[in-house]
């Protein structure tokens, strides 16, 4: 039986059965036939602890699972059963479009966003460069080849004036589609990744959440006031390093914050719709602190982006604090604990 702590919506009957499907009834360690209906004869464990898709549940008979190498053997039989990829260069190249699409679009990968990335912007490029010659063949073949030239030159006259577009227009750009890309990411491995569900030993991460939320507060107010009027100039760059490093502390604490609140099911947010705006609008900042706001708008646009991340941050702790059991006790234990120190006080002076 999985003794780990699974995520709030974990079906365990159901993933026994699908496990028990997937192996035909089988011990994984030594191949016996066990039976679905008698729970007597069989046990499905975790391979790797914390990761509760289908894959991870291994069916045991109960000799195996008293094994101590039962998840080597585990392991070594489901290698075994890969299948094997092609040695010769005809079958590489047939095999190809499959490793690029499995590269590209496994959903439990490590880095997935930085490779799609990657191939985004290499895409990108390749389009780029194959645009003139695409309409110089089009124009020789269908009209005339001095149209074909003439549409060679129309295409790298139009890739040039994109190249000249003034750097903060592209850095927006850029930024934009950055965004659309990595909101995708993120809804698509919360959905499709569970691993990295925390123990019930780690300690409360939005404790530290809560700092890096006050010192990046802290940054933020301080650049608005400054853009105000309403503080010196001189603060600027102090506000400026006191924002990122509780920037920075929010994009990384939030994501481990978000699901160990989940595992304890002290509530159930949508990770997306705080891990993404937490994130993202360090992003924005960043482009805002290099090229300034976009053209249309203020310079006083650029501190309200620095803004937005601690605000989410801070947002997200009030709004998990009335779920929190466990932070209301010590919080009343705490009340109790003053007026009992105030009874005491006045005892005495009496």
């Amino acid at each position: 039986m999985p003794d780990d702590n699974p995520p709030p919506d974990y079906d365990m009957a159901g993933m026994f059965q699908k496990a028990l499907g997937r192996e035909s009834s089988h011990c994984e360690a030594c191949g016996k036939v066990v039976d679905g209906k008698d729970i007597r004869d069989f046990n499905v464990l975790l391979l790797d602890d914390n990761v509760f898709t289908v894959e991870n549940h291994v069916v045991l008979c109960r000799d195996c699972e008293e094994r101590d190498d039962w998840k080597e053997a585990v392991r070594k039989k489901r290698a075994a059963e890969q299948p094997q990829p092609p040695t010769s260069l005809r079958g590489k190249l047939r095999n190809f479009p499959d490793s690029v699409r499995d590269y590209v679009t496994d959903p439990t990968a490590r880095f997935l966003f930085a490779r799609r990335l990657g191939v985004l912007t290499i895409l990108l490029i390749g389009v780029l460069l194959l645009i003139p010659p695409i309409a110089a063949v089009v124009g020789a073949l269908f009209v005339s080849p001095n149209t074909g030239m003439e549409w060679f030159d129309q295409a790298i006259t139009t890739i040039t004036t994109v190249s000249n577009t003034p750097r903060n227009t592209l850095a927006w750009a850029f930024t934009g589609l950055f965004g659309l890309i990595y909101f995708a990411h993120v809804a698509e491995r919360e959905r499709n990744d569970p691993t990295g569900w925390a123990g019930e030993w780690n300690p409360p991460k939005w404790y530290t959440l809560a700092v890096y939320s006050a010192i990046g507060l802290y940054g933020a107010v301080t650049l608005i006031l400054v853009a105000v009027g309403s503080a010196p100039m001189g603060r600027q760059f102090g506000a400026r390093i006191f924002w990122f490093i509780g920037s920075v502390g929010i994009a990384y604490q939030i994501k481990d914050a978000l699901r160990l609140d989940l595992v304890r099911m002290v509530w159930k947010p949508r990770r997306e719709l705080w891990e993404f705006p937490a994130r993202y609008g360090f992003v924005l900042a960043l482009t805002a602190f290099a090229v300034g706001p976009p053209a249309s708008l203020p310079t006083f646009t650029t501190p309200l982006l620095a803004a937005l991340t601690p605000a989410i941050s801070t947002a997200y702790i009030i709004a998990r604090l009335p779920h929190d059991r466990v932070f209301r006790d010590k919080c009343i234990a705490a009340q109790d604990r003053l007026l009992e120190l105030l009874r005491i006080r006045d005892n005495d002076d009496n």
